[in-house]
C-alpha cells in the first residue's frame, strides 16, 4: 500500500496542512512529514487506526484508497502496516 501517498491525498482533500493533521491525530508534525515523504517505512496497526480516526474513516476505507492510489506492489519505497506497537 502506498500509505504515504494516501495520507497526503486525504490531508489535501480536506484542505489540511500537516499541522492540522498533527492536531487531529496527536502525532508530531515532523512525524506526519516523515509518513508523507515515505521516510517511515512501516507503521503499526495502532498508528493506522489513530490516523484513520483523525480523518473520520475506517481502516478498511483507508486500505481501499491505498489500493486505488497505489502502484506496483513490489515498490520498495512503499510504507506498510505491521502488527508491531509504536
Amino acid at each position: 500500500m502506498k500509505i504515504a501517498k494516501c495520507l497526503k491525498f486525504l490531508r489535501e482533500q480536506r484542505g489540511w496542512s500537516q499541522a492540522d493533521l498533527h492536531r487531529a491525530s496527536g502525532y508530531e508534525r515532523a512525524y506526519v512529514s516523515k509518513l508523507e515523504s515515505g521516510r517511515v517505512t512501516d507503521i503499526s496497526v495502532r498508528t493506522a487506526i489513530r490516523l484513520c480516526r483523525a480523518f473520520g474513516i475506517t481502516v478498511e476505507e483507508f486500505a481501499e484508497l491505498c489500493q486505488k492510489l497505489g502502484g506496483d506492489s513490489r515498490d520498495k519505497s512503499e510504507t506498510s502496516v505491521t502488527g508491531r506497537e509504536e
